[in-house]
């Protein structure tokens, strides 16, 4: 009351505060108490947020430490630092890391560097003593400095990159070509040599990357091609295995570790210990690669609904197929429009699929919609589409007196299903023949049923 007076004491004209009417004495105590009941229930709900915080808190440490205490790391192999399932110290030479007379630098874009388990580099420093790798956009003083240690050590800096300026190694005369390179940049030694401890000795450098991220890295390290002598080759008579996990742009293309073998088998192609190298730089790939079919086909096995398109998948299957051989007396059930299925009964004959019997498949399935039809369509023609370059039919059905009686249909993803038979021909095994015909046309093509 006192404070109020004051307060307002400087507002109001004078002898203006006997006309000021104060609350009752009870009307005060009534206010103080509700205040005070007030400030208690603010006090008490802000004890208990504060005991549910800590509470939460410490309920979270004790789940955190329970997850890391019952967590199982994945276990990497000591020797190769790769994951136990993708071992490769079976192919790594016997005798550690080979030394050549060409010293290796790899400029690895950051994007690569983070598929170690797919990326070919880390095997080049498991085969090879000396090879380096520097990560990064683009490479200054470093790189710079690299490569005059390397020429002060009588190395010629080769750059691995195709242009019109560049030497083309597998072409007659090169040996010559950069003969004059060497001596133009004041190295005394012999360009090429069949002999071992004669070969020349050079510093080749390497990008990793797609060709836009290593037209990009050249761009923005003018170094490259100021201080290096760019390479090429033009004999790619075999083609690339890696192109079995990761799409190449070309057929031609290569990966990192092969472009690498086959510059080195035409810098030093006489030399016993590059024969060495090369034959562990492509058994190590082989087996990266067949660990890595392996581990997608148990990963597709495990989640079929993860395939979101079946066209590129049906193409990397069919380029693994290049690389991991079929088992031998793989059965081939049903190839054609001319076999038949031994195990029918007779009167029955197993055919393809036609667009005219997509009306038959959707009436029969009890999940169809307004979608339905066309999507059985498009996946029957898909089929038959498929089958020109296969020889193999997916999409199948069953006859009896020139009637489609039953039938199976293999969906987008790859998986098969809407099998179906009529109920006045069921138990005559024709939903086995069905499906057995179906997975063998499957396996046929180097694929997994599911």
């Amino acid at each position: 009351v006192h404070t109020a007076k004051e307060s307002l004491g400087h507002r109001l004209r004078p002898g203006a505060w006997s006309e000021v009417t104060m609350p009752p004495a009870p009307l005060l105590l009534i206010a103080c108490l509700v205040l005070s009941s007030s400030l208690s229930a603010l006090s008490a709900a802000y004890s208990a947020t504060r005991r549910h915080h800590s509470q939460a808190a410490a309920e979270g440490r004790r789940r955190t430490d329970k997850s890391i205490d019952s967590t199982q790391f994945r276990s990497y192999c000591d020797a190769c630092h790769r994951p136990g399932p993708q071992c490769l110290c079976a192919t790594l030479p016997p005798s550690g890391r080979i030394g050549l007379a060409t010293h290796v630098l790899v400029l690895q874009h950051p994007v690569e560097f983070r598929r170690r388990t797919v990326s070919t580099v880390p095997v080049l420093g498991l085969v090879l003593e000396n090879c380096r790798v520097l990560v990064g956009r683009s490479f200054g003083d470093e790189l710079e400095r690299l490569i005059d240690e390397a020429v002060g050590e009588g190395r010629t800096p080769l750059l691995l990159f195709p242009g019109e300026d560049a030497i083309t190694l597998d072409e007659e005369g090169a040996t010559e070509v950069l003969a004059r390179t060497r001596r133009h940049r004041g190295l005394a030694s012999p360009a090429m040599s069949g002999a071992d401890g004669q070969t020349a000795r050079h510093l080749l450098i390497l990008v990793d990357g797609t060709w836009t991220q290593a037209k990009r890295m050249l761009r923005h390290s003018p170094v490259l091609l100021e201080k290096c002598q760019p390479v090429q080759f033009t004999g790619t008579t075999d083609l690339s295995i890696y192109d079995s996990i990761r799409k190449q742009p070309h057929g031609s293309c290569l990966s990192t570790l092969e472009s690498c073998e086959r510059t080195l088998r035409l810098l030093e192609p006489d030399c016993t210990r590059r024969k060495e190298a090369s034959h562990h730089l492509l058994e190590s790939l082989r087996a990266l690669i067949r660990t890595q079919i392996e581990y997608e086909r148990r990963h597709l096995e495990g989640n079929p609904r993860l395939v979101r398109d079946s066209a590129k998948l049906d193409a990397k299957l069919q380029r693994q197929s290049r690389v991991v051989k079929k088992p031998e007396g793989q059965p081939r059930i049903y190839l054609g429009q001319s076999e038949q299925d031994s195990s029918l009964p007779a009167g029955y004959t197993i055919r393809p699929l036609k667009e005219d019997d997509a009306p038959f498949v959707d009436g029969t399935w009890p999940y169809r919609s307004a979608k339905s039809l066309v999507m059985i369509e498009r996946q029957i023609r898909a089929d038959q589409s498929n089958s020109t370059i296969y020889g193999t039919h997916t999409c199948l059905g069953a006859e009896a007196g020139g009637e489609l009686v039953a039938c199976i249909l293999r969906h987008r993803n790859g998986s098969v299903g809407m099998l179906h038979v009529g109920e006045s021909h069921r138990t005559r095994g024709l939903g086995s023949a069905l499906l057995g015909s179906s997975a063998g046309a499957i396996l046929a093509r180097g694929e997994r049923p599911f």
